[in-house]
């Protein structure tokens, strides 16, 4: 392959997994004793972050391979996501990809990205074993659904992880100064009518999203959607990917479950009501759920949402997969917007 000037835009999507390949198996033997080239290796997305699953020539347990290229973690934000997984795992309440240290201890591995302007990083985990995105209409599977992200917050509110240095996901950090409102990149993926859409609602929100108690922020997962959860073998919910922890509102979490399953379920009459009603029974099993839930999830809602725009404007003009699928992603988001701006309920919202 000739000299890089530039990853993002010399190399096609093709070319810069090749390359990205490369880079991990050679990681895979210099830091973790595993002979990379040897190793099966199965892609399993590359969006912000390159992931695989990696079996090991003559090996019966597999493992994710997560090499983060653009708007990766800092190195001692990425140490602070492994720790607390490494604190999770030790409690087996519920269960997470537990990660694995390099020959000398190390959670993250720095890897040099030719015409990349800044270090990726490698973290290595545990494969946990399971299906991907439990069907949500399974009997059972929304109670444990529900049971496994209390338990995230149960842990989040009750073990302590000194120095743990992660993005704080709220009002500020989503919204008023997100991608979508602050890049013109991302003004021109929104439209003007996008752009004033969105900072109507991050204005109109802003107040109920800086209500609630302190008891009801701490870690929380940051991007919990339904296909970040395993039917674990025999019965359970696991959770992955916990490359958007960080601290937050519990509600944040909720929300994004539930919109995930919105998404697929409001077209049969009721299925969207019952998955709910049995995700949050299972939620309280473990812990209460946040004071003011009922009213303050429209908000939290909306605020995912948010969310989506600022990854999708940001990772769309330099990944072909999300390019794909973001600009629809996009349009139908700005029309829920519109939508709730002109009095209608929001997509997801329940009953008070």
């Amino acid at each position: 392959m000739p000299p890089v000037q530039n990853f993002a835009h010399d190399l096609s999507h093709a070319q810069q997994l090749a390359l990205l390949d490369a880079l991990m198996r050679t990681a895979l033997s210099d830091h973790y004793g595993l002979d990379g080239p040897a190793a099966r290796v199965e892609l399993q997305q590359y969006e912000d972050n390159a992931v695989w699953r990696i079996t090991p020539a003559g090996g019966d347990s597999s493992f994710v391979a997560r090499l983060s290229v653009r708007d990766g973690r800092p190195e001692p934000q990425q140490r602070s996501e492994m720790r607390w997984l490494e604190s999770l795992a030790a409690t087996r309440t519920v269960a997470v990809p537990e990660p694995v240290t390099t020959t000398t201890g190390n959670y993250v591995v720095p890897i040099d990205v030719p015409g990349h302007d800044e270090a990726a990083t490698l973290a290595l985990l545990h494969w946990l074993p399971g299906t991907a995105e439990p069907p949500y209409n399974q009997p059972g599977t929304a109670h444990e659904m529900g049971i496994a992200t209390a338990h995230l917050h149960q842990h989040a509110a009750t073990v302590a992880l000194p120095d743990f240095d992660r993005p704080a996901w709220n009002e500020t950090t989503i919204l008023h100064r997100g991608h979508a409102l602050t890049s013109p990149n991302a003004h021109t993926q929104l439209g003007a009518d996008g752009t004033a859409t969105l900072r109507k609602i991050a204005e109109l929100i802003t107040p109920a999203l800086q209500q609630g108690s302190s008891r009801d922020r701490g870690r929380i997962h940051g991007d919990l959607h339904r296909e970040n959860m395993i039917a674990l073998p025999g019965s359970g919910v696991g959770l992955i990917d916990f490359d958007d922890c960080g601290t937050g509102h519990y509600l944040l979490d909720i929300a994004t479950v539930l919109s995930s399953i919105h998404r697929i379920a409001h077209k049969t009459p009721g299925a969207y009501e019952e998955f709910a009603r049995a995700y949050l029974d299972g939620y309280t099993q473990v812990r209460p759920l946040p004071d003011d839930w009922a009213r303050l999830l429209e908000p939290y809602l909306l605020l995912r949402d948010a969310f989506i725009l600022n990854f999708v404007t940001t990772a769309a003009p330099v990944n072909a997969d999300v390019a794909s699928w973001g600009p629809r992603r996009i349009t139908g988001i700005v029309a829920h917007m519109q939508a709730y701006l002109e009095g209608h309920t929001y997509p997801g919202a329940l009953p008070s």
